[in-house]
Order: C-alpha cells, then structure tokens, then sequence
C-alpha cells in the first residue's frame, strides 16, 4: 500500500475512479496521503442495489453527502442506476447538482419491468458541458420545446419514451452519435432525425404497430445499424454519402429506395424479408467491399443476392449467414435459385474470401457454392461451416466441395 500511496494524486484519483462510489469512501481510513483523495474522483456512479435492503433513506443520504462533499475540479461521469421506487424528487436533485458541477457525461438507469415516467431538470437540457447522456427505462414527460446542448456528441435513449425526440435533436447541433431503442409498448413516435453532425445512428425497434414514422437525413454517417419489425413504408431514409458501414435487419417489406440510400456503403451486413422484394436494378453498390447476407427458407433471396453480386464491383468478401431458417431442409434446391446470366465482375476480378455459415449442402446450396468455387479467380479462402454436426454428413459435404475445381490455383478450402 505505501508504494501505491507514492503514487503522484491524478494516477490515484484515475485508480479511484474505477472503484464503486461506495468503497471510495473507506479508503479515506488506509493513511493521511488517503484521507481527502475520495472528495477529488471525477466520476461518480451510485447503484442502490449495492446498499442494505432497498433503504432508499440511507441510500440517498449517502448520495447526498458524496455529492456535496465531491470537491473535484470537473465532474466527468455522472451515473444512477436505481430501482423504480426510488424518490423521484431526489434524483432530480441529484442530476441537478452534478449539471450544476458541470458534468461532461450523465447516465440514468431506472430498473423497471415498464418506463418510468420522469421529468428531467430544466438544466439538463441546457447545459453546456454536457457531452455523453444515456438514459435507460423513462417516460420523459417534460422535454421542452427549445432545447440548447452545444457540447453534446453521444446521445443514448433505451426503452425512453419521448414523444419530443425531433426538439431534442434540433438542440444538438454537434451530436455525433444516437442511439435509439424502442419496444412494443412505447406509444407511437414521429421523429425527423436531421443531424448535419451526426457519424453514428443505430435504430432498434421492435414495436410492430408500424404507426411510428421516422426520417433519416445525415449526410456526414458513417454507421448505421437498423433493426425493425414494421413496414418500411413508414421509415425514410435520405442518401448518405459519407457511409461506411450498415447493419441492416428488417422483417417487413422494404422498399428499393431504402436499399438506394446504402449504395455508398463499404462494409454492408443485409438481414431482409424479401419475399416483397425484386430484383433492384440499377442499384449500383460501387463502393461495396464486404458483404454479410442473410439467407431465408423462403423468399426470392438469391435474386436480391445475385444482383447485389452483379452491381458490386469492388467485392472482395462474402459472407453467406443461414441463420434465420425456419427448419426447412432435405435436397430441396433453395427457392429463387437459378444461374445467373452472366458472371459477376466481383467475382471474376475481386472476390478473396467466401464464407458460408450454416451450409447444408442441398442441391441447390452445392450448386451456388459450385459456381462461385468455379468462377472466383481471385478468390484465396472458401470457408464452409455446416449446419449439421453430423460428423459423417459433414465429411460428405467436404468431400464433394473438394472435388470442384477451382478457378483460383491459391484458393484454400475450408471446413469449420
């Protein structure tokens, strides 16, 4: 212990930091060089479940002594995690006091089975330091019209219900990063996210209802993930020409213009019900360097996948996922499968890796890995793995991809 407490006091206090708020207390008690330390950490995180019981009263009066003993030049982090029934006129005081301590990073986390409903002090939607908020599990009911939070960079709402997502938005004219997470039980949102700053937007809906509307208009992304169970008719997304990578999984139908919005992308990762969905013609993917694309039982998916292939230049690796399959097996050569009428230029010039999780080697799977074994020249892997853990089944497969001949004299087989 002497030689931590040589320690100069900003590497202590980077060391504190990382320890429960309830124990930096106690180590106040180790010497002198410790006895004032925990008044200076910068980050500060109360969990109640880390206290007696669920005892709200001692909790927060242990919160509040922290609080305004807290001495610390700037309050970095600020985070709550608390039960429902938790006092809520105590945490708005407690958020109050840190955003009058200028903090750069807040987070609340109410644990419920349902959002709480809960209204923010006035001062955080002012604050001028404020740059990282997450809230988790609320119902904010007081969001105002006019919202100012020039430093804010990352926004995170999970399970937040708020019918004012648009006037936030518009009082963050440097956000680069939001996280959106709405379930089934959220009321309906109609929401413009148009963000000239914003990198980084991830979209998680489950509410099916499809009432909800949103558009997405941000031209400096850089990652988008979406995931969603309504009807893409009801979502709009504008051109982003800086994006680099997307993760995109919708279980409904989407429309082509959706799929045009991506034609920037490097890295594409594609989960879609396309059973609606046709071929997209003129849909060029010119920047497009690795796909992951997710196979279904039913549905026209290789049509989708070959003119993804056919207008994807640049493709130097493919990722076939057979992962949301409803059971569906035997010989049965997979619906929409037929030969493509040319050659895509990405395989022919481009293509290093394939890979092919979940392969049952059916017909029709066979001859999908057949033809791109046979006409991928520059290809270098070729990575199966079996959905059946059937040792003799798999040695089958193995054997019959073995025997194709390969376009590629460098190309390496690969059974996992």
């Amino acid at each position: 212990m002497d030689r931590i407490s040589q320690l100069p006091d900003d590497l202590l206090l980077r060391i504190l930091s990382r320890v429960p708020t309830r124990n930096v207390v106690a180590t106040s008690l180790l010497s002198q060089r410790w006895r004032f330390l925990w008044m200076l950490v910068p980050k500060l995180r109360f969990d109640d479940t880390n206290h007696n019981g669920g005892d709200y009263k001692s909790f927060s009066q242990f919160v509040y002594r922290y609080l305004l003993s807290n001495k610390a030049p700037v309050l970095q982090q600020f985070h709550l995690n608390l039960g429902a029934d938790c006092p809520a006129v105590d945490i708005r005081l407690w958020i109050d006091i840190a955003v009058s301590r200028r903090v750069i990073e807040l987070g609340i986390h109410i644990r419920s089975s349902k959002a709480v409903p809960f209204s923010l002090p006035s001062s955080v939607y002012t604050s001028d330091t404020l740059e990282t908020l997450r809230l988790i599990n609320l119902v904010l009911s007081n969001a105002p019209s006019s919202v100012c939070l020039p430093s804010l960079k990352v926004l995170h709402l999970k399970m937040v219900d708020n019918a004012s997502l648009s006037n936030l938005l518009s009082g963050c004219p440097n956000l680069e990063e939001l996280f959106v997470e709405r379930h089934k039980e959220d009321s309906v949102m109609d929401v413009t996210i148009a963000v000239p700053s914003l990198q980084r937007l991830s979209m998680v809906d489950t509410n099916d209802v499809g009432r909800s509307r949103y558009v997405i208009d941000a031209p400096c992304l850089k990652y988008l993930n979406i995931v969603d169970e309504a009807l893409y008719k009801s979502r709009q997304i504008e051109n982003m020409p800086e994006l680099v990578e997307a993760n995109i999984e919708i279980t409904r139908r989407v429309t082509h213009k959706f799929l045009r919005a991506l034609t920037s992308v490097r890295h594409l990762s594609l989960c879609l019900s396309i059973s609606k969905v046709r071929c997209p013609s003129g849909i060029i993917f010119n920047q497009l360097v690795r796909l992951s694309f997710y196979t279904f039982a039913k549905g026209r998916w290789w049509d989708l996948l070959t003119c993804m292939l056919q207008d994807s230049p640049k493709l130097r690796f493919l990722k076939l996922i057979d992962k949301h399959d409803s059971g569906l097996c035997g010989n049965e050569t997979p619906i929409g499968w037929r030969l493509p009428s040319s050659v895509p230029e990405c395989i022919l010039s481009s293509l290093e890796a394939f890979e092919w999780i979940g392969y049952k080697g059916r017909r029709g799977d066979i001859e999908m890995a057949t033809y791109v074994l046979k006409n991928a020249a520059c290809l270098r892997t070729a990575t199966f793995t079996p959905k059946s853990t059937d040792v003799g089944k798999k040695y089958r497969m193995l054997k019959k991809l073995a025997s194709v001949p390969t376009a590629s004299t460098s190309s390496q087989l690969l059974f996992d």
